[in-house]
């Protein structure tokens, strides 16, 4: 995402073709929003990763109730527009990374 947009917005295209895509979405959000919002307590900040956790829920839960059409259709379009953000992203998501691990340990 940082290094190669290009390739990583084809990659999400690709992936969006995958019969699993639209499932996997859902349970990765819901996997992963479980986890921040049951450990929310060990952390320094517990309130960022429940709001973390919560709007993951929420994305899940709007995930279920949209088609897997109009998933795919968004996660294209998305690749395909989102290119020129791909590289300031990738700052913030390892940046935002880093901080979670760090006061997930402190």
């Amino acid at each position: 995402m940082l290094l190669k947009p290009v390739p990583f917005a084809d990659a999400i295209m690709q992936f969006s073709r995958k019969r699993y895509f639209h499932y996997f979405e859902i349970i990765s959000r819901l996997a992963i929003g479980a986890a921040l919002l049951l450990d929310a307590h060990n952390t320094a900040y517990p309130l960022v990763f429940e709001l973390i956790g919560n709007l993951l829920f929420i994305v899940a839960i709007v995930l279920v109730f949209m088609t897997e059409k109009h998933h795919k259709r968004f996660a294209v379009s998305a690749a395909k527009h989102g290119v020129s953000w791909f590289k300031p992203a990738g700052v913030v998501a390892i940046t935002f990374g880093f901080w979670t691990v760090f006061v997930s340990v402190i």
